[in-house]
């Protein structure tokens, strides 16, 4: 308990974590994702259509979920809250992990650059940078970004 943060308050509807931490629980998020996650990965669900196409395992999203409760404690007795703050949790995920790729592409490839791969924010990227840029400059890439 040391240490961590306590959400007390979730909004009803959503499950929404609410109150003083709840900035930093968001925040946390964004970081698991872009610490914990490859931008080799190239879905945040599985594409039953498309089994070939890497996404991110149940046992990934397990691990994210283990670390935000090493870091914040959620005040209920409530296993459905607990549940329904997870899967809200994932949901905030999803759009976070896939805009911190698009940001990559927007920032780096479209402009033919490369991140800078000795600072903190980007070491972990440089195993998996020409991949990503091999992938994002593919015409299955180009044609679904034109899709949507």
């Amino acid at each position: 308990m040391e240490g961590r943060l306590v959400i007390s308050e979730f909004e009803e509807a959503t499950s929404k974590p609410l109150g003083p931490h709840s900035r930093a629980f968001v925040n946390h998020l964004g970081y698991l994702v872009r610490d914990r996650i490859s931008i080799s990965v190239r879905e945040w669900k599985e594409n039953k259509k498309h089994p070939e196409i890497s996404y991110v395992s149940r046992r990934d999203k397990e691990l994210l979920w283990g670390d935000v409760l090493q870091h914040f404690t959620l005040e209920t007795n409530d296993e459905q809250l607990k549940e329904r703050v997870r899967d809200w949790s994932m949901k905030k995920m999803t759009p976070m992990f896939q805009g911190y790729k698009k940001r990559l592409y927007q920032d780096y490839i479209k402009k033919n650059m490369t991140p800078y791969f000795n600072s903190l924010n980007y070491a972990k990227l440089r195993p998996f940078w020409d991949d990503f840029v091999r992938f994002k400059m593919s015409e299955e890439a180009q044609d679904r970004v034109r899709k949507n």
